[in-house]
């Protein structure tokens, strides 16, 4: 897939999400292996790795009990031979105490082929995780 065609996939992508909340269109352009994991550490009903198309649906169902989207954007599509990033921002609220919050993100997507295998949203979500009472994210351990 060419850098143009990863391109025009994501804005349709964004365009389907922030106007329907419906990530159809990226559920069918997924690997059947996907990894998605958000920058989030654990201990929230989002922290964690989604490993296949299964778990990935299950994210987005479980997302809308988590958080409300009261606002999205997004503004840059960067892509080539086998990533390709957006970036944008985005208004929450938290479900569970109405805690609403800005973060800017970045979403960094890998290709094989056609679909993505792998995709990591960073973003700051510190106030999802003080909602849940979530330990704070620290470096990886250490390589013994």
């Amino acid at each position: 897939m060419t850098a143009d065609a990863k391109i025009t996939l994501l804005r349709a992508i964004f365009k389907e999400f922030s106007t329907t909340g419906d990530p159809q269109i990226l559920l069918s352009n997924l690997t059947d292996d996907v990894v998605y994991k958000l920058s989030i550490g654990p201990g929230t009903p989002l922290s964690g790795e989604f490993r296949g198309k299964d778990a990935v649906a299950e994210y987005f169902r479980t997302m809308s009990s988590v958080v409300e989207h009261v606002g999205l954007n997004y503004y840059d599509f960067l892509a080539n031979d086998d990533k390709a990033v957006v970036t944008g921002d985005e208004t929450l609220r938290v479900v569970k105490n109405g805690t609403v919050f800005f973060t800017e993100w970045a979403v960094v997507c890998t290709f094989r082929g056609d679909k993505m295998c792998h995709i990591l949203c960073v973003e700051n979500l510190g106030a999802l995780s003080q909602a849940y009472d979530a330990p704070h994210a620290g470096p990886p351990a250490a390589a013994s």
